[in-house]
């Protein structure tokens, strides 16, 4: 990671004023009424766009399989990537998005609550009380989810996880039990192993988020700059080299996304230094120069085996005749 987080200190969620503080975790939909529970007009315009990316299921890099397991889950609770009007939800459900930092995590919370056209409820852990009062806040918690029709989204929940504090283990398997109220939804977006699980109570279900691969980090490349197009040919060819294009600038772009995408970055620092690149277009569209200057500026290392493997893939490339 070249990036340190950025964290925002709000203040802790209490349970008294709970409701009145609670609304500024609220991540708003634009249009939406959350004492009326539905999309608004305003001022004419459509107001079933939300303030997330739209597209962030699109946006989201992943196996055909992982996304097929994201896709079940969500129809067995009553929604769907087609962009169908969700059904009701019958029962709580707690997931788990268990993968690295900068893996799409964030952007499967994005998306669900997209598809399900609900905001964004925010938690962080330190909102968290003593396991006496635990009960009792995260019941008002999924109260207000629901009466909101908003999804919770813990954040590093894998704090309490990994933990082998009995008194928080406790603690986390309580606020988990008070979320499966009927009708509420909460994602749990974490950055741990497998084998630091210590939880007694089972998550409704689990996603597990592998590490980009070069494949993926060529597919982000892509889809920054604009250029879905190639993302569809990249990703039905084993390698970038079998890809068919019909011209030689299309070549020479798909050549140069190569040689970055062997950096072994995740998909938050990807998104980072095309950020920077932007700023050193000064205005102007970004290119791949860019993005390269930017890597060797902050002294992203490539290891020599990468090199070595990257030299070969790249003069297997032929150009367009």
């Amino acid at each position: 990671m070249f990036f340190p987080p950025i964290t925002v200190r709000l203040p802790k969620l209490p349970l008294e004023n709970m409701e009145e503080l609670a609304l500024e975790r609220l991540s708003w939909i634009t249009g939406y009424d959350t004492e009326k529970h539905e999309w608004v007009a305003f001022k004419g315009l459509d107001c079933d766009a939300s303030t997330y990316d739209r597209d962030a299921w699109s946006k989201l890099v992943k196996d055909q399989q992982t996304k097929d397991l994201i896709q079940s889950i969500l129809d067995a609770i009553g929604c769907s990537p087609d962009g169908q009007q969700p059904e009701q939800v019958r029962r709580g459900v707690n997931i788990l998005l268990k993968g690295a930092l900068g893996t799409g995590k964030k952007t499967v919370t994005h998306a669900i609550c997209n598809m399900l056209k609900r905001p964004m409820f925010d938690i962080r852990v330190n909102d968290i009380p003593s396991l006496a009062d635990v009960q009792p806040w995260a019941a008002k918690v999924a109260s207000l989810a629901i009466q909101w029709n908003a999804v919770v989204v813990v954040d590093r929940g894998d704090y309490f996880m990994k933990s082998k504090s009995p008194v928080n283990q406790e603690r986390i398997n309580t606020v988990i039990k008070e979320f499966e109220s009927s009708g509420c939804i909460c994602l749990w977006p974490s950055v741990f192993a497998g084998e630091h699980q210590t939880l007694t109570r089972q998550f409704s279900a689990t996603i597990i988020f592998p590490d980009l691969d070069l494949a993926a980090r060529r597919q982000r490349w892509l889809q920054l700059f604009g250029r879905d197009d190639l993302a569809a040919t990249l990703s039905s060819s084993e390698h970038a080299s079998a890809a068919t294009v019909k011209d030689r600038e299309a070549w020479t772009f798909i050549r140069e996304i190569e040689k970055i995408s062997w950096y072994e970055l995740n998909g938050a620092d990807i998104e980072n230094f095309m950020n920077l690149a932007r700023s050193l277009a000064e205005g102007q569209n970004p290119t791949t120069q860019h993005v390269t200057a930017t890597l060797k500026g902050w002294g992203v290392s490539l290891p020599v085996r990468s090199k070595i493997a990257r030299f070969f893939a790249l003069r297997e490339m032929q150009p367009p005749l």
